[in-house]
């Protein structure tokens, strides 16, 4: 009694079905990439026009929770509490907004 199938032999792939695959997969990122590089930059270039950039200086620090909780958990040994029932990164949002309205 086998306890395990036979595996199918695989078939190689041929060389040229790659070659195009790859090649496909380099003509997309390369016009997908840069375009939506340069649509960002533009949107965010407005939005700071605009007056917007002490919210996005906040969304960009509340963005950065991820990274804080594990640093704040290896710094104290517990988990960042909660401050009137908030996240931490509504918080830090809040904070980078406040600094960012000081800066601009």
């Amino acid at each position: 009694m086998q306890t395990r199938p036979e595996l199918a032999p695989e078939r190689p792939r041929s060389t040229a079905g790659q070659v195009w695959s790859m090649l496909l997969m380099f003509l997309i990122v390369t016009a997908l990439v840069p375009g939506a590089a340069v649509l960002a930059l533009t949107w965010v270039v407005r939005a700071v026009a605009a007056g917007w950039g002490p919210v996005l200086g906040g969304l960009v620090l509340a963005a950065t929770w991820p990274v804080v909780v594990p640093a704040w958990r290896e710094l104290t040994g517990r988990e960042p509490g909660r401050v009137l029932r908030l996240p931490g990164w509504v918080w830090l949002g809040v904070a980078g907004t406040l600094g960012c309205l000081v800066l601009f």
